[in-house]
C-alpha cells in the first residue's frame, strides 16, 4: 500500500527499473542456487549508523566474508578506501566490479571517491555452447549510474542502493528465478523488494507466449437499431 500518488509512482519506477530475470530461470540453467548480498557499514563508518536500533558498532569483515563463503555466490560492498583492507580478508577468486555512482558534493582537499568496489565470487557462469540455457543479458563488471535521495523510500537509511544497482548486482552472480537470495544487511529493505520483483515472472512476456485457445466466435449478433424497429413493427 502506498501513501501517496508520489510514493505510488516511485514504487512503479523502481520495479520498472529493476526489471524482470530472463525467462527460463533456474529450472533451465540447472538447480537453483544460493546467492547473499551484503552491504554493511563500510569499515570506519559504522558511527554514521549509530541511531540505528540494530546498530553493534564496526562490522566484522573477516567473520563477515567467512560467513558469505557458505553461499553459491555473493557480492559485498564497501569503500574505495577500505578496498585494500576487506579485499586482504577474502579467498582466491574473488573479483572486483566498479558502481561509479559520482562525486558527493562536498569540499575536499583531495580528489574525490565517484566509485564504489564490489567484491563479488561464483554464482552462475555464463555457458555460450548451450543457447537454451544460457543466460540472456549480457554482464559487465562496471555500473555508471547516478544517485539522488530517495526521499519516497520507507525507513531509507543512508548508503540506500538505487533500483539499476540491484538489478546490477543480480546480473553479476547470473541471478535466476528459482534461486534464493540473503540480503545481509537489510537496511530498508530494498534489495529484498528488487528481488522480489526480479525473481517474478513478467506479466507481458506470459501475455506474450499465450498458448490458449482464443474465445470461440459466435454468428449471434444483437439486433440493430432498424431490426428493432422492425420487430416493434410487426
Amino acid at each position: 500500500m502506498c501513501c501517496s500518488t508520489r510514493c505510488r509512482q516511485a514504487r512503479h519506477r523502481f520495479g520498472r527499473t529493476v526489471g524482470h530475470a530472463a525467462p527460463g530461470g533456474a529450472v533451465g540453467c540447472g538447480r537453483g542456487i544460493r546467492l547473499a548480498y551484503a552491504d554493511p557499514p563500510y569499515p570506519g563508518k559504522a558511527w554514521l549508523y549509530r541511531d540505528h536500533p540494530d546498530y553493534a558498532g564496526e562490522v566484522d569483515h573477516a567473520a563477515l566474508i567467512a560467513r558469505l563463503a557458505g553461499y553459491d555466490g555473493w557480492a559485498l560492498s564497501t569503500s574505495a578506501a577500505a578496498l585494500p583492507a576487506v579485499l586482504a580478508l577474502c579467498p582466491p577468486g574473488v573479483r572486483v566490479a566498479a558502481w561509479h555512482r559520482g562525486e558527493r558534493p562536498t569540499a575536499s582537499r583531495w580528489p574525490l571517491s565517484a566509485w564504489e568496489p564490489v567484491l563479488y565470487r561464483g554464482g552462475r557462469p555464463d555457458d555460450p555452447s548451450h543457447p537454451n540455457t544460457r543466460i540472456q543479458t549480457r554482464r559487465v563488471d562496471s555500473l555508471v549510474h547516478g544517485i539522488a535521495p530517495m526521499t519516497t523510500l520507507p525507513g531509507r537509511v543512508i548508503g540506500t542502493k538505487p533500483a539499476a544497482f540491484a538489478r546490477w548486482i543480480f546480473q553479476l552472480l547470473g541471478a535466476a528465478p528459482g534461486d534464493s537470495l540473503d540480503d545481509l544487511f537489510p537496511g530498508s529493505g530494498a534489495i529484498t523488494r528488487a528481488w522480489h520483483a526480479y525473481t517474478t515472472p513478467d506479466p507481458s512476456h506470459a501475455a506474450a507466449h499465450d498458448t490458449s485457445p482464443p474465445p470461440a466466435r459466435t454468428t449471434d449478433h444483437p439486433p440493430t437499431r432498424w431490426g428493432r424497429m422492425q420487430g416493434a413493427a410487426s
